[in-house]
């Protein structure tokens, strides 16, 4: 009994939240275990950070709509924390705690919650989960390739089919630098274009910067690398010192794009890709779905240099990424997945010794990690036959009376109905393969 709830509204989760339970669990268990494979077999290692954090983490470099939707409150001493809105801040604090010394780059990934404050909707929730990688330590474009090809192996091993679309923030600060602009109205004109407000940005650019607002607006409506290119030579007096800068930058852009087109990926240039954060510092890109309509985002990242100055540590380089695992999630619903383990119900029957039962089970687990087993009391074979195939399990083994003073087993496969007799060895030989 859950006190204090007397209507069935009541036993809901807060509004933004969720109970994952069933088929929809699995699904969510299937895709942890296979980012964290898939970021091992690449080279990543895990990093756990804390759910909750102090809100100064967050406060100084998460931009603007993040700002606004963070749970944060009070906590019993009177210190201002929050519920962590993405990962990659904590990620920073951890190197600059107990991290520096060592050998660079750091690969490190996670699997994680985080909260937004934002009004539910369609594959939006305020509770969420993210699949992330980071490198720390490499200043090549190497470190970006490094998560970004292994974020779209996990993709390919899933059968989500996806396309990049990439950018770079650093271009349009280092502009809105030479037009005298702070970081912090850069931050906001970054949002607003983030967010599709290109009008919107523009005019407040006008009033700023009257008509140097041409340039953004170029950069913006301009799809073609090489154009691009044209466009900086064109004003490479107005960015003065930070004219090679833009170049290195265009440099990583069009690696970055070539490469991942010679591995076999789909990726192109979106001038109005900017991200929402304001940590990044150049190279961004995010991961689309292909062939669902208005080919939503299941994640993205780029390059955050320096972020560690921010919380008074040295610069340092730093790029990553995290996946939406409930965008993934929901594009996999209701296709057939890989079972990640076979079921097996083991059924002792009538006046058979329960022991035996978990006798089996602990040698069939010990040589098979894969497998999903329990033991069953009953009196009743054709009932509890009944719940194995309603829950989905594979195997059933039966142990009535008779069984068990023969030394052997009945092995029953629930898809097929095929039944056999085993020796309790055969049964475990069988399972260990």
């Amino acid at each position: 009994m859950i006190y204090g709830l007397r209507k069935m509204s009541e036993y809901n989760p807060p509004r933004g939240m969720r109970d994952i339970i069933g088929e929809d669990a699995e699904l969510y268990e299937y895709l942890f275990e296979e980012f964290k494979s898939t970021a091992r077999r690449h080279g990543f290692e895990p990093i756990i950070t804390p759910t909750l954090e102090y809100f100064s983490l967050f406060e100084a470099k998460s931009g603007e709509e993040i700002k606004k939707s963070m749970y944060v409150f009070e906590d019993k001493a009177g210190r201002r924390v929050a519920l962590r809105p993405e990962v990659t801040a904590s990620v920073i604090r951890a190197y600059l705690r107990q991290l520096r010394a060592r050998p660079k780059p750091i690969r490190l990934y996670y699997v994680a919650q985080c909260f937004r404050y934002e009004e539910p909707q369609y594959a939006r929730y305020r509770e969420f989960w993210q699949g992330g990688l980071e490198v720390i330590g490499d200043p090549d474009v190497n470190g970006d390739l490094a998560a970004a090809i292994t974020a779209s192996s996990f993709l390919e091993e899933i059968g989500v089919k996806h396309y990049y679309e990439v950018g770079n923030v650093a271009i349009y600060r280092a502009f809105m630098s030479a037009m005298g602009l702070s970081e912090e109205v850069q931050d906001h004109i970054l949002h607003l274009i983030d967010k599709d407000r290109i009008n919107e940005a523009l005019s407040e650019l006008k009033n700023l910067v009257g008509d140097k607002t041409e340039i953004i607006e170029r950069l913006v409506s301009t799809e073609d690398l090489d154009k691009v290119e044209f466009l900086v030579n064109e004003y490479k007096d107005f960015l003065g010192e930070r004219y090679e800068r833009v170049i290195q930058e265009q440099s990583r852009l069009r690696d970055f794009i070539t490469i991942l087109r010679e591995l076999g990926f789909n990726a192109k240039y979106q001038p109005k890709l900017v991200r929402g954060l304001a940590y990044y510092t150049g190279l961004i890109f995010e991961y689309k779905l292909e062939n669902a309509p208005g080919a939503p985002s299941i994640g993205g990242g780029g390059r955050y240099d320096g972020l560690t100055m921010v919380y008074n540590g040295p610069f340092e380089y730093s790029t990553g990424l995290a996946l939406g695992i409930d965008r993934i999630a929901l594009a996999l619903s209701g296709r057939e997945l890989p079972r990640a383990y076979r079921k097996i119900a083991i059924l002792v029957i009538g006046n058979t010794p329960l022991v035996i039962g978990y006798k089996i089970l602990d040698r069939i687990v010990k040589t098979n990690r894969r497998v999903n087993g329990f033991v069953l009391k009953t009196k009743s074979l054709s009932k509890s036959l009944e719940y194995a195939g309603k829950i989905g399990v594979d195997y059933t083994v039966i142990i009535g009376e008779r069984e068990y003073s023969e030394g052997v087993v009945a092995l029953k496969d629930m898809k097929t109905g095929e039944q056999v007799k085993i020796s309790i060895d055969e049964l475990v030989n069988r399972f260990s393969q």
